[in-house]
């Protein structure tokens, strides 16, 4: 049961928590739209904030760039604290070669502008029982069957460490004075407490 306990604790990490990147991770960008206007550079500046935030595990930074709105949920210096106090665990995941692919053109929506970041990254696991083959082989097939449609998982023994290697979708929304971003799984949860526009999830599914 404990095992079990533990395998779900590192799922729940990975598909529903900020993760936990390694400070000198490897990041790139490839714009594959040649717009150098004003709105896009200031969205680009942005970006290169949240994502040197996100490495450097700079969390009061960090937070700053999160969507306001997710603060009615839990407060900021709430949020703050459990991250501070889960980085600080070592048991969270960690990120590596982080590269956005895809930065859509910004467009207009009900309450102000936003765009689509496509992003490839490695998701780095230490395994919770380094001492047991047996659960690590289990431990890499459930990681396969769930990542099997999005992801490649891959076990390296000598290390104890599953590498995810997937994409992911952030939304950036302007709707006052500056770029704020999250995660396009994240943001259809906020739909059901209404505290994320319908609209626009259905502009970018």
């Amino acid at each position: 049961m404990r095992n079990i306990i533990l395998m779900g604790m590192m799922l729940f990490f990975i598909t529903a928590c900020t993760s936990k990147p390694k400070p000198k991770a490897n990041i790139s960008y490839v714009t594959i739209y040649p717009d150098d206007s004003e709105e896009r550079k200031s969205l680009k500046t942005a970006l290169s904030q949240y994502t040197d935030a996100t490495v450097t595990n700079n969390v009061e930074k960090l937070v700053n760039f999160m969507y306001p709105k997710s603060f009615t949920i839990i407060s900021k210096e709430s949020m703050i604290e459990q991250l501070n106090k889960a980085y600080k665990s070592g048991k969270v995941p960690s990120v590596k070669n982080i590269k956005h692919l895809k930065l859509e053109p910004i467009q207009s929506y009900n309450l102000g502008r936003y765009s689509i970041i496509t992003s490839s990254m490695t998701t780095v696991l230490n395994s919770p029982k380094a001492d047991d083959e047996a659960f690590e082989s289990y431990m890499l097939s459930l990681l396969q069957d769930k990542f099997a449609s999005r992801g490649i998982v891959t076990l390296d023994k000598k290390k104890h460490q599953f590498n995810i290697q997937h994409t992911n979708k952030t939304i950036a929304l302007k709707e006052k004075d500056s770029w704020k971003f999250i995660g396009f799984k994240q943001a259809k949860k906020y739909i059901e407490k209404g505290i994320f526009p319908k609209t626009l999830i259905e502009k970018v599914q």
